[in-house]
């Protein structure tokens, strides 16, 4: 019997909110029509705290975290959004996250396949500044061989 690890009742939904907020919206928060969030706004709707709804002031949308992300119109908490964009790098199998998470399979597994179309498709167009990159390290881990000294 594989033990179970509650990896999200040992992370905080606050900090999980706030880590999201810096990753989502490093300009801060806008509504669709790219009005600011201002610092003194109250939130129109709070049931689902911390992410909390807001009413734009110029327009009248309603937003929050995960408009106009990949995350939009999902049920998830904080904490696994988190954990799911930490096992989107760590690579671990869809079934194994799910399961460790307690999310349905397909619907990660959907958000799985969309992340990197995401962030091909918000790839910087512009060349690197250097002169020089270095390479040394790519595929350390990739398990492409080995060296012997």
């Amino acid at each position: 019997m594989a033990m179970r690890f509650p990896l999200t009742d040992l992370l905080d939904e606050q900090e999980s909110y706030n880590f999201l907020l810096k990753t989502l919206h490093p300009d801060g928060m806008k509504c669709k029509q790219g009005h600011a969030l201002p610092p003194d706004q109250k939130p129109h709707d709070r049931r689902r705290d911390p992410i909390f709804d807001y009413r734009c002031r110029i327009c009248g949308n309603v937003f929050n975290l995960f408009t106009d992300t990949v995350w939009q119109g999902s049920q998830y908490d904080c904490r696994k959004i988190v954990l799911i964009v930490r096992g989107g790098l760590k690579r671990p199998s869809t079934l194994h996250l799910a399961d460790e998470l307690e999310v349905d399979y397909g619907t990660l597994l959907e958000r799985r396949h969309r992340l990197p179309k995401l962030a091909l498709a918000h790839k910087p167009d512009t060349a690197l500044t250097d002169e020089e990159t270095e390479a040394d390290e790519m595929f350390q881990n990739a398990g492409k061989g080995h060296q012997t000294c």
